[in-house]
């Protein structure tokens, strides 16, 4: 299943990292973007600078700080138009780190962020997961400062003992998505379907993942 520390790194819309461990299931995946910059055009960017990534109820962290300093559990990224930063804090120095960022416009937004998959999900390559997204506050110049995301689900989660293990998916995929017999996630070529999960997988997720602008520079 996936941990809050997990979920958060997979979410572009949380901290975006390129090379994050995502230990999930039944989520949305595809071996090629779907999404373009061309897709984010006529809504509110995200505001340039550091963004704190919530969902550990456990981690302090002083947002004065520079986000090196930040603990592991603090989950901060810098956002730029098209990018997110971080620091891969494996179990050496911290290496800082950028991929593309998508945010999709639409209802809900759609985050887009290459992942890399551990534990129960094995899948090889390249590979992209997606996040639903609503923001929930606006600067005077009217960029996102505050959001809310959620994992696309492929369908209903499963319930204890419909299939079992910690890899189970659904067993109702939405329209348009597909899934393999046995497989833990899903895949489509579609982004009607794509939005449509999205737009499903709110009601999914109980604990959505909260994120606020801090400053402008890391």
């Amino acid at each position: 299943m996936t941990s809050p520390h997990s979920l958060r790194l997979a979410l572009v819309a949380a901290s975006a990292p390129a090379l994050a461990l995502l230990s999930a299931c039944n989520v949305v995946i595809t071996p090629a973007p779907l999404l373009t910059r061309a897709d984010e055009a006529g809504a509110p960017a995200p505001r340039p600078g550091l963004w704190r990534f919530d969902g550990d109820a456990d981690c302090r962290v002083d947002e004065s700080r520079p986000l090196i300093e930040w603990p592991k559990c603090g989950a901060g990224a810098v956002l730029n138009a098209g990018t997110a930063g971080y620091f891969e804090r494996g179990t050496g120095v911290p290496v800082w780190t950028t991929q593309p960022l998508i945010l999709a416009a639409g209802a809900p937004r759609i985050a887009q962020a290459q992942v890399k998959f551990s534990g129960d999900v094995k899948v090889e390559g390249a590979t992209y997961a997606y996040a639903g997204v609503r923001a929930t506050k606006l600067d005077d110049r009217g960029r996102v400062v505050a959001l809310s995301a959620w994992p696309v689900q492929c369908g209903p989660p499963p319930l204890a003992g419909e299939g079992g293990g910690a890899a189970a998916g659904t067993a109702k995929p939405l329209p348009g998505l597909t899934m393999k017999r046995g497989d833990p996630v899903c895949s489509t070529t579609s982004k009607s379907a794509l939005r449509e999960a999205a737009k499903a997988s709110e009601a999914w997720a109980p604990n959505s993942l909260n994120a606020h602008w801090v400053r402008n520079g890391p």
